[in-house]
């Protein structure tokens, strides 16, 4: 992450895991054909409406969706603000098999593989590490250099995850700060970009030379708050309401 400003540029590495590329996730899969990249709850019978790459038949779920879904069950009240699924809801949508509580998105029929495709309570516990992993990286950026959720002019997401990424459901779990959507950009594969640039322009291989010199690092694992700060980050959006005091859940 890289915080950026008129006195130059700070960054941290966060270790979110690998939930947002579908590891750990119970029907995670990369951002790869007939993974489910865009996913939507409906608000009278819980189920689900989902668009997956390539357009075929759904084979598990990719980082956007997983996004989506945390943020579609929370909206709709079936979990709770410590992402725990709750109970008695009216929906056979919602289970539980051998002392584990699940959620089913899409039925056998409607899977390539002919198996249901379900969102764990482990599965949205992942996502709730990532994303407060993330969430407590921009805070500290912020803090460290005396800024503000009301000083971010714009917020760039780079990589392929940004391709399929909804900006207010990210928002909506906690993932980035609560800025106005707008000002939320996605840059695309920035990495490979810059190399391309780097290679053709001795002008850009020295100003990519200068920048590596001039940016600040914050190594989080050093910084007192970065514990207090994951912990009210895992909070869907947050254990302090006022900063994200735009969401409403279900």
């Amino acid at each position: 992450i890289f915080l950026g400003g008129k006195e130059g540029l700070t960054s941290c590495s966060c270790a979110s895991g690998p939930a947002f590329e579908g590891g750990h996730i119970k029907h995670g899969m990369k951002a790869v054909t007939g993974a489910i990249e865009r996913i939507t709850l409906d608000l009278s019978t819980y189920r689900a409406r989902y668009e997956t790459i390539g357009d075929v038949k759904p084979r598990g779920l990719c980082g956007s969706a997983m996004i989506d879904v945390v943020a579609e069950l929370w909206k709709h009240g079936i979990i709770d603000g410590a992402g725990m699924f709750k109970q008695g809801l009216d929906t056979p949508l919602l289970r539980e098999i051998d002392g584990k509580t699940e959620f089913v998105l899409v039925s056998r029929d409607d899977s390539v593989t002919g198996q249901e495709i379900v969102v764990t309570q482990r599965d949205v516990n992942e996502v709730q590490r990532a994303k407060a992993a993330i969430y407590a990286g921009c805070s500290l950026l912020l803090k460290r250099n005396k800024l503000a959720d009301r000083d971010i002019e714009q917020i760039l997401v780079a990589g392929a995850f940004g391709r399929g990424l909804n900006p207010e459901n990210a928002k909506i779990i906690g993932l980035v700060p609560d800025v106005l959507t707008d000002k939320i950009r996605f840059v695309g594969n920035t990495a490979i970009t810059g190399s391309k640039m780097a290679l053709i322009s001795r002008k850009a291989r020295m100003e990519a030379e200068e920048l590596s010199r001039s940016v600040g690092y914050l190594e989080l694992s050093a910084d007192p708050l970065f514990g207090s700060e994951f912990a009210s980050a895992l909070f869907i959006p947050h254990r302090d309401p006022g900063r994200f005091s735009s969401m409403k859940a279900g």
